[in-house]
């Protein structure tokens, strides 16, 4: 949670304590600012001994347990607090930032609410609220968050950074565009605006936007993390305009920088697949269980947001988005065996299955409808598809395929948020996609029925086929709506956000204007095909 507002002290806080506790106090305040929260923690037990019980110097290390991640703790001394000072907003947005952190989404929400009632001029509690609306899911609500934070404080330009990526989110794409142009004069926030119309997919050929951003790059200024943004959102640019060896070379510069970053192991990810494979070399199970569940997978930029956007529109879906449950389902049950997955797949019986399905439906439950098909886009889950049919063997997998040139051409090219830590090499780009390859050849050479491609280019040639073949395999009826997936109304927190809000667009290959800069990639890909033929 945002912290601007959680250290502050006043004369008025101090009352009541003597003048070695007093400069205790604004020594530990200046330490969690710096974030040296053991020290400050020292400093307060200290203050503590000299002023037992002082409200204010509980507030302040309740405000240090927290940022140690001890959030139990935080929890339990800022309730006593606010229990002394219920109408003190700043307490009570301290308690929100401590429920929060410790998982307590519900009274966290209440939390920030109720401090912003008491104090609307404290910053932190609207922005706090707003991200917890945003785990959530009511990004509306977030927005309105937003607006409030703004009033607070109309000069922090990140705050209209984070508004205009909700209101990406929300599919109002002409207002988060005009926050972010609204930025670009603003020196220390024009990096980060930039990134966000790149992001936004509005930065447009021929409009002066490429040679703003030419000098933005130029100017050496944010930090190393914009920097390396700003080289992606440039690069874009460049092959806007078909200067595809300047935009090559500008890639090239910002994956090495953001590779440099990164601990990855190509060879351990592809041995990990191995074992996976391995563990489940047996056919799943063959009942209906989860027939309602619809899982997409494959790679990034495959067309995996479309997909789901598509099934989205049907009156019957829930969507779901990256979930990210399965795996956290797994590691659960490894953490409770003491055994890393899959070594422990051997072991697991038809009961220990089921147990983990009813954990994971149990887990989407708030999330979808009564008698709503629900869609998880989590798409490493090709990894382990195998334990995906068998906590249920009913579930309908959509695999997202688009030409392997495209899909790692677009990987490369994209400064991905988190994870993803694969696409900033090509060399380990190329074994990334041939891992997933083989791995979706084992699961539908197991269970042919349970798997439907859907091909990103015939859908692309011949929509309403593809979305018919698509909805037949999910067990849907056809519905018109699914045509109009641009439509929907649903929050959309991927990258394609603002693509999938717009119709279908066929010019989307953009791998051919870049020749033979990119034949070493084709070769590496051909041998990925020739390794699965």
């Amino acid at each position: 949670m945002t912290r601007h507002d959680d250290a502050s002290i006043d004369d008025g806080r101090e009352r009541g304590l003597p003048a070695t506790a007093v400069r205790l106090a604004r020594a530990a305040t200046a330490a969690i600012i710096e974030g040296r929260a053991a020290h400050a923690e020292r400093l307060l037990e200290d203050a503590l001994h000299l002023a037992p019980g002082h409200a204010e110097l509980q507030r302040l290390r309740g405000v240090a347990l927290n940022q140690l991640g001890r959030s139990a703790e935080a929890v339990a001394l800022l309730r006593g607090v606010a229990g002394q000072r219920p109408h003190d907003g700043l307490v009570v947005a301290n308690l929100g930032s401590a429920l929060a952190q410790d998982g307590d989404l519900d009274a966290a929400e209440q939390a920030f609410r109720r401090a912003s009632e008491l104090d609307p001029g404290l910053l932190d509690p609207w922005l706090n609220l707003a991200r917890v609306l945003e785990l959530r899911g009511d990004v509306a609500g977030a927005c309105a968050a937003y607006d409030a934070a703004i009033e607070v404080d109309p000069r922090r330009a990140a705050t209209r950074i984070l508004r205009a990526d909700a209101l990406r989110t929300l599919g109002r794409l002409d207002e988060a565009e005009a926050e972010l142009r609204a930025l670009l004069d603003d020196e220390a926030a024009a990096p980060s605006a930039w990134i966000g119309l790149f992001n936004l997919k509005a930065i447009r050929a021929g409009s002066g936007d490429g040679a703003a951003l030419a000098r933005a790059y130029a100017s050496g200024r944010g930090t190393p993390a914009q920097r390396i943004a700003l080289g992606f959102a440039w690069a874009n640019a460049l092959e806007a305009e078909q200067r595809h060896a300047e935009a090559f070379a500008v890639l090239a510069e910002a994956n090495a920088a953001r590779r440099r970053d990164i601990r990855w192991s190509a060879p351990a990810a592809s041995a990990l697949v191995d074992a996976i494979l391995l563990a489940f070399a047996a056919p799943p199970p063959s009942d209906g269980r989860g027939g309602d569940l619809v899982f997409l997978v494959g790679m990034p930029r495959s067309g995996s947001t479309l997909a789901e956007q598509i099934l989205a529109a049907h009156p019957k879906v829930a969507a779901g988005g990256e979930t990210n449950l399965v795996a956290r389902v797994l590691q659960e049950e490894s953490m409770r065996r003491g055994i890393r997955f899959p070594h422990w797949v051997g072991d697991a019986t038809a009961d220990d299955w089921r147990r983990l399905g009813d954990g994971y439906l149990a887990r989407i439950a708030p999330a979808r409808g009564e008698g709503a098909a629900f869609t998880d886009k989590t798409l490493p889950n090709w990894q382990v598809l195998g334990a995906i049919l068998r906590m249920f063997p009913g579930a309908r997998i959509v695999h997202c395929v688009r030409d392997a040139l495209e899909t790692c051409w677009s990987c490369w090219k994209h400064n991905f948020g988190e994870g993803q830590y694969f696409a900033y090499d090509l060399a380990e780009l190329a074994a990334f996609h041939r891992d997933s390859e083989r791995a979706m050849a084992h699961w539908r050479a197991q269970a042919p029925a349970s798997i439907h491609a859907l091909v990103h280019e015939a859908l692309l040639d011949a929509p309403e086929a593809a979305v018919r073949a698509l909805l037949a395999h999910c067990g849907l009826a056809f519905d018109p709506a699914c045509l109009r997936f641009h439509e929907a109304g649903r929050n959309v927190h991927t990258t394609s956000a603002a693509q999938v809000r717009r119709p279908l667009r066929r010019d989307t290959a953009v791998a051919a204007g870049y020749g033979a800069l990119l034949d070493p990639l084709r070769l590496l890909l051909r041998g990925s095909m020739e390794a699965n033929d």
